[in-house]
């Protein structure tokens, strides 16, 4: 099913762990203009991240302005995707990154625009339905594997939001099996392993020196034969593509999409995650699904944030 939306231009901004951006959208095309970008300083304080945001949508309006014919030409509407639970009203209801205190109220007051606010994994997945890698398909499984972990099932091009919009976890609750020796069982959530910020945690604690670029530093070291970054890559894989594969022997769905810097990386973490995932498939005949890189890249949570604006409940 595709959801039928204006062509008038809307402005999409996606917050995320590691970057701010924005840009004007063609919502018929997903189209970006005036795209804009800074890094997310996560050690400053709430109010002064709500301020940064605040600084690229203006930057990116006063672009815009400058090109316009008239008024249609400019955006009435923006569209916020943010790594927080945002519920059915399009309030946000978590702090898991940080705090963004009074953001749509800021937003609006600041452009004149209405604001609605998304979570940025369904935001990214609206994204991919309509323009990238999971269009013309009835079900598929959006995983966004990044600084965080999460994910969302999309049904007939529309992110499936939950009764009260939390339907986007499946690595963060904590998980308990027993010891190899059976004596007690072994509590970790797997997140805080898995996803990039844990695969970074994971090597400190094994004794792996500061990573230079992060996560993607584990990648060059484990090509040029670093056995310590090439376990914790092996392990994250594992453990994340355990997760998928329950979640497609719990869905069935059509086919994957993986997101986000791990989902879209190439190399040992790709290859790894791609084996787990298809050898803990129960029904052996769905072992061959698709299991595809996002189309739209990084641009998705801009784009998928302006959709998610229009197309709100």
């Amino acid at each position: 099913m595709t959801v039928s939306l204006s062509c008038t231009p809307v402005l999409g901004i996606d917050v995320g762990a590691t970057k701010i951006a924005a840009g004007v959208v063609d919502p018929s095309t997903g189209d970006i203009r005036f795209l804009t970008r800074i890094p997310t300083r996560r050690h400053v304080t709430p109010d002064e991240i709500v301020s940064d945001i605040s600084d690229v949508v203006t930057q990116v309006l006063t672009d815009a302005r400058r090109d316009a014919n008239g008024p249609e030409d400019m955006p009435q509407t923006a569209g916020i995707a943010v790594p927080e639970l945002v519920d059915r009203q399009g309030q946000i209801r978590s702090t898991w990154n940080f705090a963004l205190p009074g953001l749509a109220g800021i937003i609006r007051e600041r452009t004149g625009v209405s604001v609605r606010l998304e979570s940025d994994v369904r935001a990214a997945a609206f994204a991919e339905a309509r323009f990238g890698s999971g269009q013309s398909c009835d079900s598929f499984a959006y995983f966004s594997l990044g600084s965080g972990i999460s994910y969302t099932l999309c049904l007939k091009g529309r992110p499936y939001k939950g009764t009260h919009g939390f339907a986007i976890h499946f690595a963060s609750s904590a998980l308990a099996v027993p010891t190899q020796d059976r004596g007690r069982l072994s509590v970790a959530i797997p997140e805080d392993f898995a996803s990039g910020l844990g695969m970074e945690r994971l090597w400190a604690a094994r004794g792996g020196e500061s990573l230079k670029e992060g996560g993607h530093t584990l990648e060059t070291l484990a090509s040029a034969g670093n056995t310590l970054a090439r376990s914790v890559i092996e392990d994250a894989a594992d453990m994340t593509g355990r997760l998928i594969a329950q979640t497609i022997n719990m869905l069935d769905p059509e086919k994957i999409v993986l997101g986000g810097g791990l989902g879209c990386s190439e190399g040992l973490y790709r290859q790894k995650l791609e084996e787990h995932v298809r050898a803990n498939i129960w029904e052996r005949s769905c072992a061959d699904i698709p299991i595809l890189i996002a189309g739209l890249g990084e641009q998705s949570g801009i784009i998928g944030a302006a959709l998610s604006a229009l197309a709100a409940d």
